[in-house]
């Protein structure tokens, strides 16, 4: 194999910007509608056809697929399209710079670099072998990852659906079975403005929300008591920003937090909301609670077919075997209701994701190439 090949896609990939629209200002940089525009005719010159998906204006999701239409198996692989916002980049975000043999970039490791490794993959021998073996192999590329599910969740709505489903993003090579979701939202506090020079006249919001915080790891704690993970540990709860009064002598009659609450598998935003709902109507004033984001959690077990078959396929390129789960959240949440078994996995590592000297090692890029193309063998060898 040559190791210039991924390198060489991963350069044209962080190219083409595709910040995601919410994470940016700048029009010559946002949407992912650019990526879509380069990797329709790339795909369509290895044999795929291909189809563009989804509700949003300007910002297509990308459906290829491979093989034939009524296959005995059809194998996802999923990446989002989207990165975080390039201010305080170190550097040029779009130009791939090769340095100690990292490659550093703005989506070189969360998550075209992932991406690079599968496409590099996609050789004549292994499309041949999967063709000859029935087996369909597809791709989506998802918009709206980076500020949630969108692209996946209008991928699933609009009818996806696969037998094994690896959601591409940076693991370090370990293969992510089973990862929390996140249920966000605010806390809104209400109370009555007066003079600071005679506070009892007024009611302060602020003052409300310790008491919010404590019901709100009550609520975390309780739901600990009934759920609690082998792989993934306890539900938790965090305060990320907190917004409050409009000046010094002046009673705040408003405060608002916003929330991040972790979800098990077989928790939902829904039930959570409405249980914190309850606890919270004793706070006196009342409290306004919205939702902004859920990101379904997921689990495939740790021995599944497609766990011990992607392990495999890292010992023939002499990686670990490693598996477990992750506190964070992906696409893997909405697409493994879509589909038999689902793994997050790619090169890679997530501490590297959103950081000002984004990286990927390149001895890893390589390897995760050579780890899809055994996997793609394998499946195209195995029996029905």
């Amino acid at each position: 194999m040559n190791p210039a090949v991924p390198v060489e896609l991963l350069r044209q990939l962080v190219a083409i910007p595709s910040v995601n629209p919410a994470l940016a200002v700048d029009d010559a940089i946002r949407g992912e509608a650019r990526l879509v525009d380069w990797l329709e005719p790339w795909f369509a010159s290895k044999g795929f056809h291909s189809r563009r998906i989804g509700q949003t204006p300007g910002r297509p999701n990308l459906l290829v697929y491979f093989g034939p239409d009524a296959p005995r198996k059809t194998i996802l692989f999923e990446s989002h399209l989207d990165t975080v916002g390039v201010v305080g980049f170190q550097g040029d975000p779009f130009v791939l710079r090769a340095a100690n043999g990292r490659l550093y970039g703005r989506g070189a490791c969360d998550t075209k670099g992932p991406l690079a490794a599968f496409l590099a993959a996609l050789d004549g021998e292994v499309l041949a072998a999967l063709a000859a073996a029935g087996i369909q192999l597809a791709w989506l590329g998802a918009i709206g990852e980076e500020t949630g599910n969108l692209g996946a969740e209008e991928a699933v709505a609009d009818g996806l659906r696969a037998d094994e489903c690896i959601v591409l993003e940076p693991t370090a090579l370990r293969i992510v079975h089973a990862h929390k979701g996140a249920c966000w939202f605010t806390v809104a506090t209400r109370g009555r403005a007066a003079h600071a020079s005679d506070p009892g006249r007024g009611d302060n919001a602020i003052l409300k929300m310790p008491a919010v915080w404590r019901i709100l790891e009550e609520e975390k704690n309780a739901a600990a008591e009934r759920r609690t993970d082998p792989v993934l540990g306890q539900p938790t709860v965090s305060v990320g920003t907190i917004h409050g009064g409009t000046g010094t002598n002046i009673v705040p009659d408003r405060c608002k937090i916003q929330v991040d609450r972790r979800l098990l598998p077989g928790e939902t935003a829904a039930a959570v909301l409405a249980d914190v709902r309850a606890r919270l109507a004793a706070i006196p004033g009342g409290v306004e609670v919205a939702l902004l984001k859920e990101s379904l959690p997921f689990r495939t077990g740790v021995d599944s077919a497609l766990v011990r078959r992607f392990g495999a396929a890292l010992e023939a390129a002499g990686a670990p075997d490693a598996r477990e789960g992750a506190a964070w959240c992906s696409d893997a949440g909405p697409l493994a209701a879509a589909c038999r078994e689902t793994i997050v996995w790619g090169p890679g590592d997530i501490a590297q994701a959103h950081t000002v000297d984004e990286y990927i090692a390149a001895a890893e890029l390589e390897t995760g190439r050579a780890v899809v193309r055994n996997y793609l063998l394998a499946a195209a060898q195995s029996r029905p």
